[in-house]
């Protein structure tokens, strides 16, 4: 057994790791590179395409994942909706239905007990977890614009989902297969970057993580309190995502349109903040995955705990473009 968890921690790191410096030098000699623009956070043209890394890291253990495997498969597939818009740059609409389908997919071949729990309402269980699961991909591919924030949130995300999947130990050495992987890549992610995680890697990154947090164990023997224990998990993407939306709706801008406007974006001034910027989401990453773990007890103390820790994170996020100008760091 220790040989086996040893296996699932060295080799996706190892793999992804190694893979980094290949993919550079394939996305460079193809000119698969992210051109910088007005939207842009980086000064420099860097190849995208580090996600593949990640992919082929937890394929290198897939063998050892049994009944995480098809959450592997459906993951890759998301992550091949990815690559193509990296490739040929597809419109919203495509993108988010090819996320919906592959979830659909997965829910259907494997339904999580949040169905069930709904009784004659599981239709609308059933697309509600199709669109969670397009939420969270979709959270991680708006929220990857700054050196290792996507990256070193994702290993943070999978580490506290970890401990809530119970007994579902195929799912959560695919977690652990994914935060090692990821932190493999992660060392060539950081400020300053060499490589993108690119729309393959966010996509495969969300929908793998979005997807195991319809699956953890029942808290208070109920899956609805466990899905929500496990959602708090994401809030600090989720919330930016979100409020960026609201916040341009109400302003009438097209909220498909690309911008830089997420929370993250307007205190990152320049390339050389993006460390510093990306250190204050994992400190929020980290919280959020406490909360989690404080609600994941069932107990009343635990979740109101937990409720009221990430209910700080929020209105922290929320007035963070303004404590950043106060303080001059913005």
């Amino acid at each position: 057994m220790d040989e086996i968890r040893l296996i699932f921690i060295a080799v996706p790191f190892v793999a992804a790791l190694a893979l980094v410096p290949v993919l550079v030098r394939f996305a460079i000699g193809r000119n698969l590179l992210d051109v910088p623009n007005a939207r842009s956070s980086h000064e420099i043209p860097t190849p995208r395409l580090g996600g593949l890394a990640v992919v082929l890291g937890i394929w290198a253990v897939s063998p050892l994942l049994g009944g995480g495997l098809l959450f592997l498969v459906a993951a890759t597939a998301a992550g091949a909706v990815g690559l193509l818009d990296d490739l040929v740059d597809l419109p919203f609409w495509a993108k988010a239905l090819g996320q919906a389908a592959v979830a659909f997919c997965l829910l259907f071949l494997s339904p999580p007990a949040l169905l069930g729990a709904t009784g004659p309402l599981w239709p609308l269980s059933l697309l509600f977890c199709v669109l969670w699961i397009t939420a969270v991909v979709n959270a991680y591919n708006f929220m990857d614009g700054i050196d290792g924030i996507a990256g070193g949130t994702a290993v943070l995300n999978a580490l506290f989902l970890v401990p809530l999947l119970g007994s579902s130990s195929g799912l959560a050495a695919g977690l652990v297969a994914l935060a090692t992987a990821t932190a493999g890549f992660l060392a060539w992610n950081l400020s300053p970057a060499r490589i993108f995680l690119g729309d393959s890697g966010s996509h495969f990154v969300g929908f793998f993580l979005g997807a195991a947090a319809l699956y953890t164990e029942p808290v208070g023997g109920s899956p609805v309190v466990a899905f929500v224990v496990a959602a708090v998990v994401f809030a600090p993407f989720l919330f930016d995502t979100a409020f960026t939306l609201v916040r341009r709706a109400r302003a009438r801008k097209n909220i498909f349109s690309a911008h830089r406007e997420h929370i993250y974006q307007r205190i990152t001034p320049d390339p050389a903040k993006h460390r510093q910027v990306t250190n204050v989401y994992l400190g929020l990453a980290a919280l959020s995955g406490l909360a989690a773990s404080f609600g994941a007890t069932g107990t009343a103390a635990g979740l109101l705990a937990g409720g009221a820790l990430v209910l700080a994170c929020c209105l922290f996020m929320a007035f963070l473009p303004l404590i950043s100008t106060k303080t001059g760091y913005g």
